[in-house]
């Protein structure tokens, strides 16, 4: 019993003796780190300030190349456009024969091409360099009549080679990339003339050169800056310049007639780049593609990259210095406080893990998945039951044998190059595909998950992993994939045989419009000629029997008076007679339509229709261009359906009739104070030459629109391109 005490006794002191040890030692570990902290806080401060320093520049070089690429395309994305506008035949016309007509057909297809690319301007030019159309010739600066003979992209093109040039107007005064084209007649041998469009730079600037600390500058060969992020340096000289490239610059007019400041940027011996005040900066330069010697360049303040990194370590260092020496003082407290109990606390905890170790290996072996660990070497070093199960194996046959030669070829491979030394180094991996080999032969596809078991030196000494057993999901997988094939070539076919009867429709529907517009052409051909035989003929069979029943009853008042009454009832009827052919010829053509234009047309007829009737007719227009005699005839007829339909159903007591331009469309415009209809929910939308109106304005590529209410009146408004 005592030797059982001393024995007691001795453990109990040599675990104090351990613990004094333990302390002094952690004391003495918490001071070195205290001062490793410390030093390597400085070292770490620098390394990090030049590593800032590094990634600044490979930032910068990053953001060049990416930007490099960008204004590179938006600079080369007008050279197709304008090679298509040199090759539209109005344009050839035009250089050819210059007339009006010529002029204005050319200035339309400029406008239509600035309008639709949203360019800056677009012009034609002669083979001297004289403008002959413009975009902007309504403009105070027009470039109408202007001599840019003097220009590279004019002196390329006029000798057959198409252009790109970065420049500033002479004109407009703002910068602009301008993209010339030869203009040729067949055969191409000589130009005729040369086009180009001018592409404002203000849009790239915005997008590509943002407001930031950095300065981001694209400058010219002779190093003046086009474009830039500091409003203030456009079109100064980067670099010092000498007399001889001011004077060369002067001369080409490129970007104005100066002064052009220096930056005050130069380089030392070093490479670096200085300022006038010696501020330093990081310099980073890329040429632009396609256009020789044109850079991008970035500069990056030293003194803001310095600022940037040494703010956090000085709201860091001081606080953290004091937290560490707090905390190593609680913890040395809490060591002697604790040391005791903790080497009770040990042999419990022993017990435990003894307790949980033969829990654990219960549970591993017996839980109903396929679970198995591995060595460093791939060895398995333990299995569950299921796993066994599962295989065909027994436990004795597995154990001590490398994972792989359960795997097939592919697998193994995969798991050897890939997963092993890719689990290894992190400890962890899931859902990996592997294919296993019964020992029956059969192949299980499985996905694998796992997680690393450290060591002391905290690398993977050993894995716990679980298989989950895919088969039959990767073949419903695979039968699906085979069933969405087939629905997506399904769906094609059927794609296919819409699109074949979708063409055929739209094929049938051009076919009936062209019908309709052929027949619609017929009849108005008929009409005038009806017209003009009534008025022509008739009419004047008409006005020689008038003058005739004058005559024989200017006789007959001699003779007989009841004689000469009735002849003067028959020179009544003949003139009764003469203003009705009138009437029916103007209304199946009148000839002022033809004489006069759409204009005078509408006005004689709300002139016509107000004589005829009670209503007030008002007619509204502003200047008309010319427009197609189709055109003219479908606009007649539409006004002339809708003035006869307000009289006959809307008992309305003023009708205004508006003809005006808007933009690229002329509007007819025919509104009434009449009763109305529901226009949404009464047939007579329908009604009334409503659908013949609809059909006159789809055929010629029109719009017809109808606005009525019950009591408040109607608006027809028909809109189509001029």
């Amino acid at each position: 019993m005592i030797n059982l005490l001393k024995s007691l006794k001795k453990s109990d002191h040599t675990d104090i003796i351990i613990f004094m040890r333990l302390r002094t030692i952690i004391l003495i570990l918490a001071l070195f780190a205290f001062l490793s902290a410390s030093a390597g806080g400085l070292l770490y401060y620098y390394s990090y300030r030049q590593a800032a320093f590094q990634k600044t520049e490979a930032d910068a070089y990053s953001r060049l190349n990416l930007l490099t690429d960008q204004l590179s395309f938006y600079l080369s994305e007008h050279i197709k456009p304008v090679k298509t506008l040199s090759g539209i035949k109005e344009l050839t016309t035009v250089l050819k024969d210059t007339n009006l007509e010529s002029i204005y057909k050319a200035n339309q297809i400029l406008d239509n091409f600035t309008k639709s690319l949203d360019l800056e301007v677009s012009y034609l030019m002669d083979k001297n360099g004289i403008t002959l159309c413009s975009s902007n010739r309504n403009a105070k600066d027009s470039f109408v009549g202007k001599d840019f003979s003097f220009r590279p992209y004019y002196k390329k093109a006029i000798n057959g080679m198409p252009a790109t040039y970065l420049a500033l107007g002479t004109t407009s005064k703002k910068r602009g990339v301008y993209y010339s084209h030869p203009v040729y007649d067949e055969p191409r041998h000589n130009a005729l003339g040369i086009v180009v469009i001018k592409a404002s730079v203000e849009f790239v600037e915005a997008k590509l050169f943002p407001k930031s600390d950095d300065t981001l500058l694209f400058v010219d060969p002779d190093g003046v800056i086009f474009i830039s992020n500091k409003d203030n340096l456009k079109f100064d000289f980067l670099w010092k310049p000498d007399q001889k490239k001011i004077h060369t610059i002067e001369n080409s007019r490129q970007f104005g007639n100066g002064p052009w400041a220096w930056t005050g940027f130069s380089k030392n011996q070093a490479g670096h780049v200085t300022d006038k005040n010696n501020t330093q900066y990081i310099f980073s330069s890329l040429d632009v593609t396609n256009y020789p010697d044109w850079k991008i360049i970035n500069l990056r303040n030293y003194k803001a990259i310095t600022k940037q990194v040494s703010k956090p370590f000085v709201r860091i260092i001081g606080p953290a210095t004091t937290s560490v020496l707090i905390l190593t003082g609680i913890l040395v407290l809490i060591l002697y406080l604790l040391g005791i109990q903790e080497i009770t606390k040990r042999k419990k905890a022993e017990k435990k893990l003894r307790i949980r170790e033969e829990r654990y290996r219960h549970i591993y072996h017996k839980t109903p998945v396929m679970l198995h660990s591995i060595d460093i070497k791939g060895q398995i070093i333990r299995v569950s039951d299921h796993w066994v199960e599962v295989m065909g194996h027994k436990r004795e046959d597995v154990i001590g044998k490398q994972l792989t030669s359960f795997f097939t070829p592919e697998s193994k491979k995969y798991a050897i190059n890939v997963i092993f030394p890719l689990f290894f180094r992190t400890g962890f991996c899931k859902d990996v595909p592997y294919t296993y080999v019964k020992k029956n032969g059969d192949k299980m596809d499985i996905l694998l998950s796992c997680y690393g078991v450290r060591g002391e030196n905290g690398n993977v000494i050993r894995s716990l992993a679980v298989s989950v057993d895919v088969t039959e999901k990767n073949r419903s997988q695979k039968d699906l994939q085979i069933a969405k094939e087939k629905l997506s070539q399904y769906s094609q076919d059927l794609e296919m045989q819409v699109k074949k009867r979708t063409a055929q429709l739209e094929k049938a529907q051009d076919n009936l419009k062209s019908l309709s517009k052929n027949i619609i052409a017929s009849q108005e051909r008929e009409k005038a000629l009806v017209a003009r035989e009534l008025h022509d003929h008739l009419g004047q069979v008409l006005t020689a029997l008038r003058i005739d029943a004058i005559w024989v009853k200017n006789i007959l008042n001699r003779f007989d008076e009841s004689s000469g009454n009735r002849a003067g009832k028959m020179c009544s009827l003949i003139d009764d007679t003469i203003n009705d052919v009138r009437d029916m010829a103007y209304r199946l053509r009148p000839r002022v339509l033809d004489d006069l234009g759409l204009v005078d047309a509408l006005e004689s007829l709300l002139s016509d229709f107000e004589k005829r009737s009670n209503v007030s007719c008002v007619f509204k227009h502003n200047e008309i261009p010319k427009i197609s005699n189709t055109l003219s005839t479908a606009l007649y007829r539409i006004g002339q359906e809708a003035v006869t339909n307000s009289l006959r159903h809307s008992n309305a007591t003023t009708i205004t009739v508006e003809l005006k331009t808007d933009y690229e469309k002329i509007i007819l415009n025919i509104e009434d104070n009449g009763c109305g209809f529901d226009a949404v929910n009464n047939n007579a939308a329908n009604g009334f030459g409503l659908e013949g109106m609809r059909e006159r304005a789809n055929l010629v590529g029109g719009k017809l629109d109808i606005s009525s209410h019950l009591s408040h009146g109607t608006i027809i408004t028909c809109k189509v391109k001029g």
